[in-house]
């Protein structure tokens, strides 16, 4: 009997790789992308941006112009009366409203990067209740938190309850969008993993520039915040669709419950449910990875430490060139949509990607690109002024570095995911994602950087990519490769001093 137990990796092989079940699956994920990312985090851009700003009073303020952050009188302003200058009336942000301007002019940035300081506290903690307790329940609970405090963000008094709201917001993102991410994965078969890891993203490009649209439309912060917001909480109701992870449940020694909802996805992909038991390591049921199991060997400190630089590397590039949209020149509601063009260019064209080619491949020449267009970016930055350098610095921005960082941010997900065991991966994941919300944090600082030297944020992203695309070459290759179950599956997980005569032993667990 135990020798025709199924993995569950061929049972899916069976009833549907990536069939209507999963499709219509990946298609309400993208939904919660749309709303419950897209629009918490990507609205920072615009009601958290800064207008440019106009003198009043010529006698003391002598421009005639709109000065903005990257102009060499920008602080000119802190040096006159409040009274003396003014904000353009383009649009009303949290920086107008509460006045972020001079000694408190970095409490805008503040108000975006406390997202990801509350995404890295929630990234850790609730990623190790989601291997204790499933992927649902966090996925839906966090999802709803997430929708009401970016709602009620809108009504913020003061500027200090708005970044509470936004810090929950952060906290509750990575409480539901590691279960999704890892649901995605898991419920699809081999061949087509990487496919729906990557496309489950394309939701997050669509509500950026839909974002944009309804930025341009409506110019009052806490309005665009109610109107964007409100539709997400329709999503609540996927709860009585979204089937438990099948691996997490066989983990929990559910064999029942997991047969069920492989039943399901049977009949709706047309297909007949195998009679031959599920298999796992009878051992494997009952040991679930902690933190202390990433650094189990040497292997998995590589792996480990490995992820940990590659995500906090394309972050910071994907979210700096995300949040410098308002400040590198032109139409911040244009370069919004260039970006969110690059996302739905970047999710199919990896979905394909991660189907044909090796892992490593995509996601050291990704790199390599992003660093390209970040370099040429810096080159163009010299003169801000002639309309061909500032459309060729938007460009090696916001299309070649953009464009690039998405498709290695899409594929370091999946890679992460397929690395790491079952028993481990939502540690793993959380505690890779933790480190790109560091990143993350930092880079909403980065337009501030414009007034340090012109050259500071592009010349850190190149090098960041420079070193990720290096590291990466050093990690094992995942593509086409079975699932990981147990911790001490792979020689790579060898625990340290082990002997060497144990390998067989290790083998067959």
């Amino acid at each position: 009997m135990l020798a025709m137990a199924l993995t569950t990796d061929t049972f899916f092989e069976r009833i549907g790789s990536f069939g209507r079940f999963q499709i219509a699956l990946n298609l309400f994920f993208n939904l919660c992308s749309l709303f419950w990312w897209a629009v918490p985090v990507t609205i920072m851009v615009f009601i958290a941006s800064e207008p440019n700003w106009k003198c009043v009073n010529n006698s003391t303020c002598p421009f005639t112009d709109s000065i903005s952050i990257r102009d060499e009188r920008y602080n000119h302003r802190c040096n006159i009366l409040r009274k003396d200058w003014r904000f353009e009336d383009d649009f009303t942000s949290v920086v107008t409203e509460f006045d972020l301007v001079c000694a408190r002019s970095y409490l805008g940035f503040v108000s975006t990067s406390v997202i990801f300081a509350g995404f890295l506290v929630g990234s850790i903690a609730i990623s190790i209740l989601s291997d204790k307790f499933g992927r649902k329940r966090p996925l839906f609970i966090c999802g709803f938190f997430c929708w009401l405090f970016n709602f009620v963000s809108a009504f913020a008094p003061t500027f200090w309850f708005f970044v509470l709201c936004r810090s929950i917001v952060g906290f509750m993102l990575a409480g539901y969008s590691i279960p999704m991410f890892v649901l995605a994965m898991e419920f699809s078969g081999i061949r087509h993993r990487g496919a729906a890891g990557a496309l489950v993203w394309t939701g997050i490009a669509v509500g950026s520039q839909a974002l944009a649209g309804c930025a341009y439309a409506i110019r009052d912060w806490r309005l665009l915040t109610i109107v964007t917001g409100a539709p997400g909480i329709i999503l609540i109701g996927g709860w009585f669709f979204t089937p438990e992870s099948i691996r997490w449940l066989l983990k929990k020694g559910r064999e029942t419950e997991a047969r069920d909802i492989l039943s399901k996805v049977a009949k709706v992909n047309g297909k007949s449910m195998p009679e031959e038991a599920l298999h796992l390591p009878k051992d494997e049921s009952i040991r679930l990875g902690d933190f202390p199991d990433l650094f189990m060997s040497d292997g998995m400190i590589h792996r480990t430490l490995g992820s940990w630089l590659m995500w906090f590397a394309v972050s910071f590039i994907y979210y700096a060139t995300a949040f410098s949209a308002p400040f590198i020149g032109g139409n911040v509601y244009i370069n919004v949509v260039v970006a969110a063009v690059d996302g739905l260019i970047a999710y199919p064209l990896s979905a394909v990607l991660a189907v044909r080619f090796r892992r490593k491949f995509i996601i050291v020449v990704s790199f390599i690109l992003s660093a390209a267009g970040a370099i040429g970016a810096l080159l163009l930055s010299d003169n801000d002024d002639d309309n061909g350098y500032l459309i060729g610095k938007i460009f090696m921005s916001m299309v070649v570095a953009r464009l690039a960082v998405s498709i290695a941010f899409t594929l370091i997900y999946i890679f992460t995911a397929e690395m790491f065991p079952t028993t481990l991966r939502n540690v793993a994941m959380g505690t890779s994602t933790a480190a790109a919300r560091v990143s993350a944090l930092l880079s909403a600082f980065a337009p501030l950087l414009l007034t340090v030297h012109r050259f500071l944020p592009f010349g850190i992203m190149a090098g960041l990519a420079l070193a990720a695309a290096f590291v990466c070459l050093t990690l094992v290759e995942t593509h086409n490769q079975p699932t990981v179950e147990n911790l001490l599956q792979n020689e790579v997980c060898q625990p340290k001093n082990e002997k060497p005569g144990d390998k067989e032993l290790v083998a067959k667990v």
